[in-house]
């Protein structure tokens, strides 16, 4: 039977902001490298797709975040594999502290693609569909990461730009997806909205790569009290999406 995949933190001076809190992009970081290192142990990891050409692509992520840990507080986030929906593999997430309260919890959905043709894979994968070797039927959160859908009726609103530099670029060369949420963060602060909130929950769709020296334009929708949507475009083409939920410290 498959076990959860289990990684503990000490939480860095710089994983925090200037309240001394967790930043959600760190928490974003963690994810991404222990739902590698998990995929490496269940034999299909990136080392084992790229032999056949494919490679793991992330393409929703939802983290609702319950309480957020301090500088220096000992953490503990686990990771499992949940086989297949429809087009997607599923991989879940808690986020503990060192009682075993959970503090966060996340669903991301993927995909596999053909690294030449950079073309979905639609047969699906049984081994990582059902084997019970490797999936594990437990929700972190029960459904999967919706779909983001900016509501019709409301002006969007030019927020920031951000030119895609050398910091923003990981090994597979563009911009890492964690720097989108980054990037709407920085804008949101900049243009002054949900001054004394916190971030407690983000949807992000993931449309399409974002390469070095593009210019992305980040739009914000406000539709309702705190919550917001946030769209980056490329040349006016939407990028990525993301649906932001803050509240009231």
């Amino acid at each position: 039977m498959a076990e959860k995949h289990s990684e503990q933190h000490i939480i860095a001076s710089y994983e925090v902001d200037n309240k001394q809190i967790l930043r959600p992009t760190a928490l974003l970081d963690w994810m991404q490298e222990a739902a590698g290192r998990n995929a490496d142990t269940l034999g299909f990891g990136y080392d084992d797709l790229i032999g056949t050409s494919t490679t793991w692509v992330l393409s929703r992520t939802h983290v609702s975040f319950f309480r957020y840990p301090k500088w220096r507080d000992e953490v503990c986030l686990k990771t499992w594999h949940k086989g297949a929906h429809r087009l997607f593999y599923l991989r879940d997430f808690t986020l503990e502290d060192a009682a075993g309260e959970r503090l966060a919890a996340a669903t991301t959905s993927w995909v596999v693609i053909d690294v030449n043709t950079h073309r979905l894979v639609t047969s699906r994968n049984p081994e990582l569909a059902e084997s019970v070797e490797k999936c594990i039927k437990e929700d972190a959160i029960a459904e999967p990461a919706d779909k983001v859908s900016v509501p019709a009726g409301v002006e969007p609103r030019l927020i920031g730009t951000h030119k895609v530099a050398w910091s923003d670029v990981d090994y597979v060369g563009h911009a890492n997806n964690v720097k989108y949420l980054v990037w709407a963060l920085d804008a949101i602060d900049a243009a002054g909205l949900y001054e004394g909130c916190e971030l407690r929950d983000v949807v992000i769709n993931y449309d399409a790569e974002v390469r070095k020296e593009q210019e992305v334009e980040l739009y914000c929708t406000v539709a309702e009290e705190g919550v917001c949507y946030i769209q980056g475009k490329v040349g006016g083409r939407a990028h990525f999406s993301m649906k932001l939920t803050f509240c009231k410290q």
